[in-house]
């Protein structure tokens, strides 16, 4: 597909944060590449919808195999059923089920001539139109040269949050925003590799938005994803984890040192049997610890001696 060929309605991707961080039910990225546009043709200053836009649709629907009208129709169906979710606690009675709000994208869609022409849904309007705080803006061809839903969403998602260094999102979050399969929800794996590190490569070779990930886990589980923004960011996160891990393990070694010292007077330097946890007769050998006993008849150890 000639993307670079494209002649594009307006550059750039303008939605409000709360429509890119809800559910959007569409599963093919040939209707979300020409959702992507269609959006792209409002005007920032528009104060209200226009009767219809329209877009081209060969450069989505090439006809290599005599099936662009089916195909075309097909795309239509699919952007006429498209869908925000919203789903969140009700303030005056948290304890009942959560509000559940659901909008379509359009009041009318029609193929004519090799275009896709739309009537967006008025009530719309608060997400797309007049935004001047909390919104989400993109390069169009950015978009429209990733080449799965996945990298699509995942992309929009992340560019709403790109502005902070970090942003944790639990792995079920995530499930929900992408539509996941059941498959894939319940195999961490599948959805490491078709989801998360496919579209990873898919943004960083499409795209500037620059990001890493890493799972955060609560035991064996993968509860939630970090995902941390900006060509530095990885580093830092690393060097930081590393020194929390040795200040771990300064931690755990002068623990061990105190229980070898604790063991070793409890049987004033004479040990028969190594009946202690294996590191903390580890340190005992290593550092002659009841030997010192010994040869210093039970006095205090050096405090300042450690492992």
């Amino acid at each position: 597909m000639a993307m670079q060929q494209l002649t594009l309605p307006g550059d750039i991707v303008k939605k409000h944060n709360a429509l890119v961080r809800s559910k959007i039910n569409i599963s093919s990225k040939t209707a979300s590449r020409i959702l992507a546009c269609l959006v792209a043709c409002i005007r920032h200053d528009d104060t209200r919808f226009k009767d219809a836009y329209s877009v081209p649709i060969k450069n989505y629907l090439p006809d290599e195999d005599g099936r662009t009208y089916a195909r075309a129709k097909a795309a239509c169906k699919e952007l006429i059923g498209a869908t925000v979710e919203k789903e969140w606690l009700d303030p005056d009675n948290p304890d009942d089920d959560p509000i559940f709000h659901v909008m379509p994208f359009f009041t009318s869609i029609k193929y004519r001539k090799g275009n896709v022409e739309a009537e967006f849904n008025p009530k719309m309007s608060e997400v797309l139109l007049q935004l001047r705080a909390f919104f989400t803006e993109y390069n169009l061809m950015e978009y429209l040269l990733l080449p799965s839903t996945y990298s699509q969403r995942l992309f929009e998602i992340l560019k709403s949050w790109s502005s902070l260094p970090e942003k944790v999102l639990s792995v079920a979050e995530l499930h929900r925003l992408l539509d996941t399969p059941s498959s894939i929800r319940a195999d961490f794996r599948q959805f490491r590799t078709r989801v998360l590190e496919k579209a990873h490569a898919d943004i960083h070779k499409n795209t500037k938005l620059v990001f890493e990930w890493e799972p955060v886990k609560a035991g064996r589980t993968v509860e939630a994803i970090r995902f941390s923004f900006g060509p530095g960011r990885r580093t830092i996160a690393e060097a930081e984890t590393k020194k929390a891990k040795e200040a771990k393990q300064r931690r755990l070694s002068n623990q061990r040192f105190i229980a070898a010292i604790e063991c070793a007077r409890g049987k004033k330097g004479e040990c028969a049997t190594m009946d202690n946890k294996r590191l903390v007769c580890k340190v005992c050998v290593a550092k002659e610890l009841c030997e010192e006993m010994r040869r210093t008849g039970g006095k205090p150890f050096d405090p300042t001696k450690t492992v």
